[in-house]
Formats: structure tokens, sequence, C-alpha cells
């Protein structure tokens, strides 16, 4: 029971959004997310050693004292094959959160068996925070996840006129959305949006209809000298880690 309080309570702080009707809020909610980026080469003992880091003490610590929610997502477009998203409340809590993981033995056995099924050459990682959260992302399972870089300075240019388009494409795209900042790690990219839904084949046909339209074609000319597409990455949920 307690595990099913505290799975609850995480997705009501970290993913929750405030709706009346059809309106949708694009505002930040404040949340933390590292993404950490693997090429994994042993598919079965990777998910061993995840599975056995969540069943351990420390994660369970971490878990309780922190309130981190952690999940694993597939990734196609990309030269990853996966990421671990870890999601904190505020600043306060990934500092919190990192301290626990940083000093726990288990930790340090998970990430010393990555050598062994993963290409850690390849291994990456970015921290990036909300700057839009509209409806409650956990209710979706597949996502369209565009990585690009803004031009520094011109942020709030950029975010104005993609709101201004999403807000006009809200009968079109059903499920989630949102943009991160990328704080740490931003060599390449600056910003990342999501849209998200339970069905693929809704996703794809919901941004062919948005890519086709009017508002899209004025939005791409408004941020063409501002903004530097890097790719579009197809993500999928494998699995929330909860404890059970």
């Amino acid at each position: 029971m307690f595990k099913k309080l505290l799975l609850s309570s995480f997705i009501l702080f970290c993913f929750s959004v405030n709706t009346v009707s059809d309106e949708v809020t694009m505002e930040s909610d404040g949340t933390i997310h590292e993404f950490n980026y693997f090429t994994v080469t042993d598919p079965q003992n990777f998910m061993m050693a995840l599975d056995k880091f969540d069943k351990s003490k420390c994660a369970e610590k971490w878990r309780n004292e922190s309130g981190v929610g952690v999940s694993l997502w597939s990734l196609r477009g990309s030269g990853s094959t996966h990421f671990i998203l870890v999601v904190y409340e505020n600043a306060e809590k990934m500092q919190l959160g990192r301290a626990i993981f940083n000093t726990c033995n288990e930790s340090g056995q998970m990430i010393k068996s990555f050598q062994k099924n993963t290409d850690t050459d390849r291994s990456w990682n970015w921290v990036s925070e909300s700057v839009v959260s509209a409806r409650q992302w956990t209710n979706d399972t597949v996502f369209a996840k565009y990585n690009f870089k803004v031009e520094e300075g011109h942020e709030s240019h950029y975010l104005n006129s993609w709101k201004k388009m999403m807000s006009s494409q809200l009968d079109s795209v059903k499920g989630s959305f949102g943009m991160n900042r990328v704080l740490f790690g931003n060599r390449y990219v600056s910003h990342m949006v999501y849209v998200g839904n339970e069905s693929l084949d809704e996703l794809l046909n919901s941004q062919k209809t948005v890519l086709s339209s009017d508002e899209f074609m004025d939005f791409s000319m408004d941020v063409k000298d501002i903004r530097q597409n890097v790719n579009v990455e197809l993500v999928s949920l494998v699995k929330y880690y909860t404890g059970e």
C-alpha cells in the first residue's frame, strides 16, 4: 500500500497540470530531469541490473527521501538505444537525491555492471528543467522528442512563437506536450520539445496534421533564423521503477 501511495505521489508532483474543461495550461511544473543515454549491447543483463538496484535498500531510501521518479525508455532515430529518465520535483530534491545515490554501494555496483552490458564509450547525459508542461505525460507511452538549439538570448521569442502555434493545434494534439531547457550537457542542443500519445498511430497522424498546418508554417518562418534542428527521436516507454 505504501509503495502504491508513493507512486501516486510521484505522478502527482511530477506530472500534474491544471486543466479546466478543454483549457490547456502551458507553464513550467518546476521539475528537473536527468536524461541518461545508453547504447545497450546486452538487453537482458541490462534490465536485470536495473531491476536488482530498483529493489535495493539504496533505491528505497532514494525514492522515500528525495521523491525521485525513475523510468526506462527505448529510442529510435538516435545514436543510443535507451535512456533512463530521472525526475525530481525541484533542484533541492535533486541535490538530496544525488547525495543519496552517489553514496550507495548498490548504485556503484549497477554503474559498474554497465561496462558489461552497454557501450560505455557512447554513454552520455544531460540535465534539463521544465519550461512548459501541458497535460499529464505519464498517461502517454510514446513520444516524438525534438532536440534543437536556440541562439542565446532568443529563448523568449522562440517560446512565445511555439506556444502560439501549439495553442492553435489543441484539437489535433490530444496527448501531452512540453518543452525543456537543457541546463547541463548542452553542447549540441539547448532545448527539447516532446509530444506524446497512448498510440503510435495517433501520434503520427496528429504530427502530420500539425506539420502541414498554416500555423506551423508561420511558426517555422518566424524561428528559422534562431533555431537549429538537431534530430527527432521516437521514444517508447519500457518500464517505471517503483521498487515493486
